[in-house]
């Protein structure tokens, strides 16, 4: 997972994920990639680590070691890259209440509520 999370060289990489933790007051002294094991979702402990190693974890501005034990109010920040997506378009075997169709024209009757443009939450028919 190391080269998911390292630049290659002559390589922009635009989309990022950014997470910016400020440690509690009452935090007692822990290894960071384990304290951001439980502060990152999906990512496991390697991951992280090697973010760390790739200079996309900073504490306090500065980049750090997956040795560094956080310390109450230490301001944490991840970069990482976006997790891949599926960006293939699938069709749905939808009913349609075809009113006319001829070689130009197609008059679909639609039900109430079918979705028309799919949108955040809002995927199916």
């Amino acid at each position: 997972m190391a080269e998911d999370l390292e630049l290659e060289e002559g390589v922009e990489q635009d989309l990022y994920e950014h997470l910016r933790v400020v440690v509690d007051k009452g935090q007692a002294p822990l290894r960071i990639d384990k304290f951001l094991m439980h502060r990152v979702e999906n990512a496991s402990r390697n991951r992280i680590q090697n973010a760390i190693e790739a200079g996309n974890v900073l504490v306090n501005e500065s980049p750090i070691k997956a040795s560094y034990k956080v310390k109450p109010g230490d301001v944490i920040t991840v970069v990482l890259p976006h997790p891949p997506r599926d960006t293939e378009v699938y069709p749905e075997n939808i009913p349609l209440d075809i009113i006319y169709e001829d070689s130009d024209v197609l008059v679909v009757n639609k039900m109430a509520g079918m979705v028309v443009h799919p949108g955040y939450n809002n995927y199916h028919y």
